[in-house]
């Protein structure tokens, strides 16, 4: 049966690179893996299909209610399957539904069987986590969560209301979730989101530094597997995939009450002033 890993975090963090990249990176070790998409912009799969159009599957669905999935999910040249839900008519419904009624036609219509699936990677939009954004977890669809920050203040504000709404979903039972820390080439920052990482109860998978090969390959429409695959980014993004299929502990998460993230986020931007300030001061007296 496939793993199913959900992809979270603010727009903007990166997410939908990181997580093109590394379904690219366990293609190439061999594994069957789909990249599901529900971006408005169908931009969660354009780096793997290239100039390859794809339809998205939930637009067609509300129009006629029945639909076969295998006339939306995408062979790439990655070796990556693609599958795009698409958009909702503003002001109605819920995009992040649609991700437990995809999931489900994937099974009953024999999708996963066919293609032999082992991994299912869901790039699930969207920052305020609703009732429908966590649906997925709390009717057990998903398997495991990575939430993708790039270590500004306010990808960490919604990092934190993601794990509030997990625990809300899974009540009592642990569930598995891990942190990457994208552009994460400041050590004080990398320290920051360590000391977050401790008291919120969550692992740190990875901490991607900046690279312009990764940069350059997006600007491309590729992944790095494709522009720069002897890179030591490309090498680290495999030490990644790596890691992703190491089984992963539940624990138990302990995310800040709002009141303490604001008062939190307030020391690390003292913190980060007067570091920045001290920097300054240094390239004032060296010229």
């Amino acid at each position: 049966m496939a793993q199913r890993i959900c992809f979270l975090g603010r727009g903007g963090s990166g997410k939908s690179t990181v997580a093109q990249n590394l379904g690219h990176a366990l293609a190439l070790k061999g594994y069957h893996v789909l990249l599901v998409g529900n971006d408005i912009s169908l931009s969660s799969t354009v780096l793997l299909r290239g100039e390859a159009d794809i339809s998205p599957a939930l637009e067609d669905y509300r129009e006629h209610y029945e639909i076969d999935l295998n006339d939306y999910v995408i062979p790439t040249p990655s070796g990556v399957y693609c599958l795009e839900l698409g958009s909702i008519d503003p002001g109605v419904g819920c995009l992040a539904r649609g991700v437990t009624l995809i999931d489900e036609m994937l099974d009953t219509q024999g999708v996963s069987n066919s293609l032999q699936l082992d991994f299912i990677l869901y790039d699930i939009s969207g920052e305020t986590p609703c009732t429908g954004y966590i649906l997925p977890i709390r009717e057990g669809v998903m398997q495991r969560c990575i939430i993708v920050t790039n270590g500004s203040f306010a990808s960490v504000t919604t990092a934190n209301s993601i794990l509030q709404a997990i625990l809300r979903a899974a009540g009592a039972d642990n569930f598995p979730v891990q942190l990457i820390v994208n552009n994460a080439s400041c050590e004080e920052t990398k320290e920051e989101l360590a000391s977050y990482a401790r008291r919120a109860t969550i692992e740190i998978l990875a901490s991607l530094d900046y690279c312009k090969e990764l940069e350059y390959s997006s600007l491309a429409g590729k992944t790095v597997f494709d522009t720069a695959p002897d890179s030591a980014c490309a090498a680290h993004l495999r030490a990644v995939a790596d890691d992703l299929l190491l089984s992963t502990i539940p624990t138990s998460l302990t995310p800040f009450p709002r009141r303490e993230l604001v008062t939190w986020l307030r020391c690390w931007q003292r913190r980060e002033l007067a570091r920045r300030l001290a920097l300054a001061d240094t390239e004032a007296c060296d010229g």
